[in-house]
């Protein structure tokens, strides 16, 4: 599933060939996703100007003249650039047409990503966002705020860090990374944590995330930034999948646990 610095990436690729420009057209071309889509979602968005483009946790929200307009990539979606002349490919279901040289593309192989369109902020944020907690690369996500939530929680801290009510968008792959960074089991109990282990943790999802939106986000399954290429930050794993690899540090070999049915790698010897 694309996480957070996927997302952003997707997102500054997009951003530079739709920002400020008009809605020719919509075509639909599925009834349904995850949800089935609206009936009215061309005729919504239809020579609307698209004004702005955010990203919240793992959500990318085009912003125009009454209209928001909400993508979320599931486990395999994608948005590309394309041109008129591109023949469209499997799996593409949804494209907004900016001009004979940009469209832009929703391809799903697996039909778990999500469109949506309000004309009201208040009621999209109200049906998708009221549960979300901080983002991640926000001063409100800070050692002291990490350190409050994880007081009572008898949870892992992976398990925590995950769950988007505590923090916005940490997926499995870089809750692995900068736990490892941090040097933190991803197995520790949350309320376990000291405050020197806060601070370590806020720095690391900081730092690993800015690395991964710079090298374009980590490419191991489906996932294409907008231009159709790959992110390469999984070059620079230090612990997710590399499961009987040596450690970089101190050369033991790479552990993987289940935690929440999910996969966790570590190093026994680095983390504490």
């Amino acid at each position: 599933m694309p996480e957070l610095p996927e997302v952003q990436t997707t997102l500054n690729g997009i951003k530079k060939f739709i920002l400020n420009k008009r809605i020719k057209k919509c075509d639909v071309y599925v009834k349904k996703l995850r949800w089935e889509l609206q009936k009215d979602l061309s005729t919504r968005i239809n020579n609307a100007k698209i004004t702005d483009i955010r990203r919240k946790a793992k959500y990318i929200i085009l912003c125009g003249e009454n209209f928001y307009l909400l993508f979320h990539l599931g486990m395999t979606g994608t948005l590309r650039i394309a041109k008129k002349n591109n023949e469209l490919k499997k799996h593409d279901h949804f494209e907004i047409e900016i001009n004979k040289k940009c469209l832009l593309r929703f391809n799903d192989p697996r039909k778990f990503g999500m469109i949506y369109c309000s004309h009201s902020w208040k009621s999209l944020s109200e049906r998708f966002f009221l549960n979300i907690g901080p983002e991640p690369l926000s001063n409100n996500f800070s050692s002291e705020y990490l350190f409050s939530i994880s007081r009572n929680k008898n949870v892992a801290i992976k398990t925590l860090l995950m769950n988007a009510k505590n923090v916005a968008g940490i997926g499995n792959i870089y809750a692995s990374e900068a736990l490892f960074v941090a040097k933190i089991r991803p197995q520790k109990k949350s309320k376990k944590l000291s405050k020197n282990n806060c601070k370590n943790l806020v720095r690391a999802i900081k730092s690993v995330l800015k690395k991964a939106i710079e090298k374009g986000g980590s490419s191991i399954n489906d996932y294409i930034n907008a231009d159709g290429r790959s992110g390469y930050f999984q070059y620079d794993f230090k612990v997710y999948g590399r499961t009987s690899l040596p450690c970089h540090i101190c050369q033991s070999n790479i552990l993987q646990i289940k935690i929440n049915q999910r996969s966790s790698f570590y190093c026994r010897n680095c983390q504490k």
